[in-house]
């Protein structure tokens, strides 16, 4: 029951901000096999931190988004 609750609560827990700016890099990014999501650029556009921003991808990619995705900074 609690990993219900979980799934279906975590994507809401995710920084809205963080993710939206992190698609716009992420499709500005060469379509290689692994395009390359740069946190630096992804901190100074959202003013949140190197890890934050780490952790909300890393989190958005469990539940299927930026799919062979890399992080660079």
């Amino acid at each position: 029951m609690f990993s219900l609750v979980e799934a279906t609560v975590k994507p809401l827990l995710l920084n809205d901000k963080v993710l939206k700016v992190a698609y716009e890099l992420y499709l500005q990014a060469p379509q290689s096999y692994s395009p390359a999501i740069d946190l630096r650029e992804l901190s100074k556009k959202t003013g949140t931190s190197l890890l934050e921003c780490r952790n909300a991808i890393v989190e958005a990619n469990r539940l299927g988004r930026f799919p062979n995705c890399s992080l660079h900074s």
